[in-house]
C-alpha cells in the first residue's frame, strides 16, 4: 500500500524537475537569509544563482555538526523566533534545528508515508512502551499515528504484566519502542510461555539509530515478527527522513524533501550507487532551518533501482 502514490512513485525525470525546482529555493534562502551560508558558498567563488538543477548540488559546501554548534541556537534560522513552531536540540544540547508549522506538516505526512509503508493502517492499533526520556522522534511517530487514523494506546510506566494486559485487552498490533525495551518484554513473554500465536501482534516499529544489525535479528528472532525500522538524524529531524517498506531492501528516503549522497569520507568526492561511503543529506523543503549537504557521520550505501513495492525513491543500507 502506497500512501502518496504521486510522490512516491515519481519517474526519474518528474524526480530531477521538483528536486532542481527546490533546491534552487532552498540555495536561494541559504544565501540571502543566513550569513553562514553567503560566506561558504562566496569562498567557493560559486554564484548562488548559477544552482539550475539537482545535479548543482556538489558545488555547495557541506554541512558538519560542528557548523551547527558554532550556530547554535539560532544562527542558521532564516527568520525571527516567532516563526518557529518547535526547536529540537540534539542530546547534548549544542545544537538545535527548528521547524515551522509547515516542516512540521510536511513532517508528519513522511512518517505516515513509512507508517503505510510497513503495513500499519487504521486497522492497527498501536502501543508505545513507555521510556523515561521518551525522544522526540517518539513523541512526532504517536502524533503522526493518530492523524493517519490508527488506533494508539496511550503508554503508561507499568511493568511487563501491564504491557501484556493492555495488548490482549485493546488486541495490539504494533509495538514501538527501544530494541532494549522490546528485549526485556520478549523475555518476560517467553518465562510466561507465551509465543506469536498467542498475541494479537503482527510487527515491531523501532527508531532505525537505535537499532544494529544484530539487535533487529534477535529481536526478530524473538518475537518472530517483522521489524520496521523508521529513519530520523538529530541534526536533520528527529523522524521521518526514511522508512522502510514490506519488502525491507533498505529504507526508503523522501526524496521529494530530501536529496541524499554517498560521499568519500575522506576526500569528499561523491560515490556511485552500492559503494559505501558518508551518507550526506540535504533537506530540500525546510523553511526554519535549510541545512546545505549535510554530513551525518553515518556510513552507508543508496539503492536506486525501483524497488518490488512499486516505490521509486532510492533506498538506504547503513553499514556497520
Amino acid at each position: 500500500m502506497i500512501l502518496n502514490t504521486a510522490a512516491e512513485t515519481m519517474t526519474e525525470s518528474e524526480k530531477e524537475t521538483l528536486q532542481s525546482q527546490k533546491l534552487q529555493k532552498t540555495v536561494e534562502r541559504c544565501y540571502k537569509k543566513i550569513c553562514f551560508y553567503q560566506e561558504r558558498i562566496d569562498a567557493l567563488n560559486v554564484k548562488y544563482t548559477s544552482i539550475k538543477h539537482i545535479q548543482d548540488i556538489s558545488k555547495l559546501p557541506f554541512t558538519t555538526a560542528a557548523d551547527l554548534s558554532v550556530n547554535y541556537p539560532y544562527g542558521l534560522l532564516t527568520m525571527p523566533v516567532s516563526g518557529v513552531a518547535r526547536f529540537e536540540q540534539t542530546p547534548d544540547l549544542q545544537r538545535a534545528v527548528g521547524f515551522t508549522t509547515q516542516d512540521l506538516a510536511w513532517q508528519n505526512e513522511m512518517i505516515a508515508r513509512s507508517l503505510v509503508a510497513c503495513n500499519i493502517t487504521t486497522t492497527s492499533v498501536l502501543l508505545q512502551l513507555p521510556e523515561a526520556f521518551p525522544s522526540s522522534g517518539a513523541r512526532s511517530l504517536k502524533q503522526t499515528a493518530e492523524s493517519l487514523g490508527v488506533t494508539v494506546i496511550a503508554g503508561h510506566k507499568g511493568d511487563a504484566k501491564s504491557h501484556l494486559k493492555t495488548i490482549f485487552d485493546f488486541g495490539v498490533t504494533t509495538l514501538f519502542a527501544t530494541p532494549d525495551l522490546l528485549l526485556t518484554f520478549a523475555d518476560f513473554l517467553q518465562k510466561q510461555g507465551l509465543t506469536k500465536k498467542d498475541l494479537p501482534l503482527m510487527n515491531l516499529l523501532c527508531e532505525e539509530q537505535c537499532t544494529t544489525p544484530a539487535l533487529r535479528t534477535e529481536l526478530a528472532q524473538a518475537f518472530q515478527l517483522p521489524v520496521y525500522t523508521l529513519y530520523g538524524h538529530s541534526s536533520i529531524m528527529s523522524l521521518g527522513i526514511a522508512g522502510e517498506c514490506h519488502q525491507q531492501q533498505g529504507l526508503h528516503i523522501h526524496d521529494d524533501h530530501f536529496y541524499p549522497e554517498i560521499i568519500n569520507p575522506h576526500t569528499g568526492a561523491v560515490l556511485n550507487e552500492h559503494q559505501p561511503g558518508e551518507l550526506v543529506i540535504t533537506p530540500l523543503s525546510r523553511e526554519a532551518t535549510p541545512l546545505l549537504r549535510y554530513r551525518t557521520g553515518e556510513m552507508a550505501l543508496l539503492t536506486y533501482e525501483r524497488c518490488t513495492c512499486g516505490r521509486t525513491s532510492p533506498r538506504i543500507t547503513f553499514l556497520p
